[in-house]
């Protein structure tokens, strides 16, 4: 019913060579393992981040439309847009043509006055404290 004498130690019974190998590595482990328990621990999210990367690599060989940029996905520049009344004064509209050269130099490409606009109401939405900086050059908050 018992475990028969050395079947735990398998192979490590046959020479004394053996066994003081394993030991003498196993002095070497030690301070290998020390240096490399973290490395296995990295092993083990390596694998698992593969994995990822391996999912991630066959999704991107197969791009969603989704995934692609705005610029990339459409047809026409004002794809997927709704039309909204957009009123400004002519001090604002004479700054277009400066803003739109800019961003064309910067980005060395043609921007179009559709895609700036929507940007310009994108990084007004993200930072809403620079749209209060000049509602307030204009009045407001006055009290």
């Amino acid at each position: 019913m018992g475990l028969k004498s050395g079947s735990r130690d398998a192979g490590l019974d046959d020479s004394e060579g053996d066994v003081e190998q394993p030991e003498e590595q196993g002095i070497n482990e030690t301070v290998d393992d020390t240096a490399t328990e973290p490395l296995s621990i990295d092993t083990e999210e390596t694998e698992t981040e593969s994995k990822d990367k391996l999912d991630h690599k066959s999704e991107s060989q197969r791009p969603t439309m989704d995934s692609l940029p705005y610029k990339l996905r459409r047809d026409k520049v004002n794809e997927g847009r709704e039309q909204v009344p957009y009123f400004l004064r002519e001090e604002v509209i004479d700054g277009e043509a400066e803003l739109q050269d800019t961003l064309e130099e910067l980005l060395d490409e043609k921007v179009y006055k559709s895609d700036y606009r929507e940007a310009a109401m994108v990084v007004a939405q993200r930072n809403p404290e620079l749209i209060a900086e000049v509602l307030r050059e204009w009045g407001y908050d006055l009290r």
